[in-house]
Formats: C-alpha cells, structure tokens, sequence
C-alpha cells in the first residue's frame, strides 16, 4: 500500500488523511514517509490516540487553520453516494494542493469483502459501495479540470481486491 504512494509523497508533508477509519493506514503512511498528519472522519474511529483526529460531515470537511500539502482518500470514496464524491473531491482539492486517492476496482468479491469487513470494523459505517471503474473516474477527473497521474497496483495472489491510485491537482 505505501509504494503506491511512492514518487506522490515527500517527507516531512502536511497530510490530512480524509475517512482515516481506525488510523492503521494513517499510522503506517506517517511512520514510511515521516509525515505530519491530521485525521478525519464522519465518526472517531481512531485506535491510535496520537493521531490529531477532526470529525467531518459525511462530505465536508471541517475548517483548517494551515492548508495542507496533500489530502489522502484510502478506500473512501466507495463508502458514499456517488453524487457526493464530488463534493468531497473538491473540498479535498480546496484544503491541499494535492489529492492522492486509492480506491478498489470494482468486482463482486471487492463488494462483498469490503461489505463484511465495514461491518466488522465499524458496525454502523454506512456502505453504500459507490464503487467506479477506471473510465467513471477518469470522466470525473476531467469534468473537474484537474490534472491526472494514475497507477494500476498490482494485486498480491492472496489479496481479494485490486486498486488503482490516482494523482490529482489543479
């Protein structure tokens, strides 16, 4: 997961990790890249109580005082309703300079995995798997003007899901 960043993150940026969920990822990107980061979420799901945690509404971010070098979205954006990632990407895009997401590809084992591993996790996460293929996403990045870098990740065989990591700024 870290090398998908590898080449889009430099040491010592100011992070906001967007639906940090339990901080797992936060945690591991702050320690590979020496970030300084600041969480969010709809709800503190935090497990790790030395991350700096704001809570957001379901698309919109809180206020900010400092504006960031990146915004991350790990495996977020398939947990709202597709007309609001857009919304989101775009109060992402105005609090940082760039926007890193990593995202599933769509397949019914992501679906059913993802679904099994929310309700675990979480219980009352909402999960509405507004999951898009590689070309729905690319549509979006080009009705919001942004400059685009994209990376297929290749999937370990053990893994149940595929991803693809998106680049995106003004």
């Amino acid at each position: 997961m870290t090398t998908a960043y590898d080449k889009w993150l430099k040491e010592n940026e100011r992070v906001l990790d967007i639906g940090c969920g339990r901080g797992t990822i936060t945690k591991l990107l702050r320690h590979h890249y020496s970030l300084q980061l600041q969480a969010c979420d709809i709800k503190n799901y935090l497990i790790y109580n030395d991350i700096p945690f704001k809570k957001m509404a379901s698309d919109k971010l809180p206020k900010f005082k400092r504006k960031f070098d990146t915004a991350l979205l790990n495996d977020v954006l398939h947990h709202i309703p597709k007309e609001n990632q857009e919304n989101l990407i775009k109060d992402a895009l105005r609090v940082a300079k760039k926007v890193l997401i990593f995202e599933m590809k769509p397949s019914l084992v992501a679906k059913i995995s993802d679904a099994t591993l929310n309700k675990f996790h979480y219980g009352d996460l909402s999960t509405p798997l507004s999951f898009r293929d590689l070309s729905e996403w690319k549509s979006l990045f080009k009705k919001l003007h942004v400059k685009l870098e994209v990376k297929v990740m290749r999937k370990p065989f053990w893994y149940p899901f595929s991803h693809i990591a998106f680049l995106i700024q003004k």
